[in-house]
């Protein structure tokens, strides 16, 4: 089975998973008057949203270049996990809010036969497909899936707040300790937040890097470096330089090669497409630009009418 198709059948399963539990939280957090199952559902839900547009995302990446896109769709995978991590730092500071206005203004009781069949249940399906998901995420080498997969583990550990709540509910409404019971489900939930939230503003700052063009990690650039220059030593070439950017999960790559002499246009042709097999070996989804030069002046002449654009 290939990839996309892999994908596509992993979206779909976890969208339905994800939606049944989002309506289950929100109904189950209404009953049982619980603010950690309230986040916990509107999590799965807005989850549940994205998650199809993942599955838009997976069939664009596969898309063929057009005259709307002539350089691929790859701008599209960092753009949407920008957005959904925006959408989900919001959802969770508005809720935190909340969460906090009900701290200063005498906490709450919760329903513990409602709140703690529904949030056992749902940390255990969590935590099953954010298994599953990373397996496959590692396997496929799919952004989608890992981020996939964070959003799950995150809703895992909302699953395991409300469970953590509700069991303090429940020890401390017994004997002396039934006026601190009330605090325990907001003062959790708040504390969830502060210690997840930091997650989504490194992924923003993440994809939103990749979106505006950034260089890969320096370890996938030695290992870009690494190939090229075991071709400029194979052939004789004086150097070369490597500039590469990354979206998603797809690698652009720039080279110049430069030749001490002139060379036969089909020889550096064939040097060109055992260049390109190589970075496609070590990352199916790069796009490589080779360019072989004797005389490097034209370089300098095109930086300068950039910056005379400028």
């Amino acid at each position: 089975m290939s990839t996309k198709k892999q994908e596509l059948q992993i979206l779909r399963l976890t969208t339905l998973v994800c939606l049944g539990f989002g309506v289950l939280g929100l109904l189950a957090s209404v009953w049982a008057s619980s603010n950690s199952l309230l986040i916990d559902g509107l999590y799965s839900m807005i989850q549940s949203l994205f998650i199809i547009g993942s599955g838009r995302v997976v069939l664009l990446l596969f898309k063929k270049d057009d005259d709307r896109f002539p350089f691929g769709y790859g701008s599209f995978e960092p753009f949407f996990l920008t957005l959904r991590s925006l959408v989900l730092l919001t959802m969770m500071l508005v809720i935190g809010s909340n969460a906090a206005r009900s701290l200063a203004q005498g906490g709450y009781t919760i329903s513990v036969s409602i709140a703690l069949p529904v949030s056992v249940l749902s940390l255990v399906v969590c935590f099953i497909i954010w298994m599953l998901l990373k397996v496959k995420a590692r396997t496929l080498s799919s952004p989608l899936l890992r981020s996939e997969s964070k959003a799950w583990m995150l809703d895992t550990l909302l699953s395991l707040a409300s469970v953590i709540a509700i069991l303090l509910f429940m020890l401390f409404s017994k004997g002396s300790l039934t006026s601190v019971s009330s605090y325990i489900d907001p003062a959790l939930t708040l504390l969830f937040l502060l210690f997840l939230s930091p997650s989504l503003v490194k992924d923003i700052i993440h994809y939103s890097a990749e979106l505006l063009g950034a260089a890969p990690s320096a370890q996938v650039q030695q290992a870009l470096e690494k190939i090229v220059n075991r071709f400029v030593r194979s052939h004789h070439f004086l150097s070369s330089e490597v500039f590469a950017s990354k979206r998603g999960r797809s690698l652009h790559v720039v080279i110049y090669v430069y030749l001490g002499e002139e060379r036969p246009l089909l020889q550096l042709d064939a040097i060109r497409l055992e260049m390109t097999k190589a970075l496609l070996a070590y990352c199916t989804w790069c796009d490589a630009d080779i360019i072989f030069t004797v005389d490097d002046r034209w370089m300098d002449a095109s930086s300068f009418l950039k910056l005379q654009k400028a």
